[in-house]
């Protein structure tokens, strides 16, 4: 059996004690979150696959619908290129080293969703086109 060093001793006391829940664990960040950073390593990718692919879905539906709301059909098409301004924020995420994992999944949820809604729709297509 080991025996921790006497220099590391720590005296618990009652108020000490008192204090810590013990169902939470320690994880040295604390708050709401802490359990997100003390999970499974999978839970990085799939949270960020998942917010990759409601952003590539919800995002430029949300701003299509708003712009024609507010502005008109018209306008609308005129302004919907600038959606791809949104795409600043997951490109950002990849710079600060904390953020650079869950960035690299989200984009990775962003391009399976287009590619996969661009194939799907391809295919559909040439089905069409084949059977008249």
């Amino acid at each position: 059996m080991t025996e921790r060093p006497a220099d590391l001793e720590v005296d618990s006391g009652p108020a000490v004690e008192a204090d810590q829940d013990p169902e939470e664990k320690s994880s040295g960040s604390g708050g709401v979150w802490a359990w997100l950073h003390d999970s499974h390593p999978t839970v990085a990718a799939l949270v960020g696959f998942y917010i990759g692919l409601a952003y590539a879905i919800l995002v430029p539906g949300t701003w299509g619908a708003l712009l024609a709301w507010m502005l008109g059909q018209e306008r609308a098409e005129e302004l919907f290129p600038w959606v791809a301004l949104t795409l600043l924020v997951p490109l950002a995420m990849l710079i600060p080293r904390k953020t650079r994992r869950l960035a690299q999944f989200i984009w990775l949820g962003i391009i399976l969703t287009v590619v996969v809604v661009v194939g799907v729709g391809a295919l559909v297509f040439w089905i069409l086109l084949k059977t008249g």
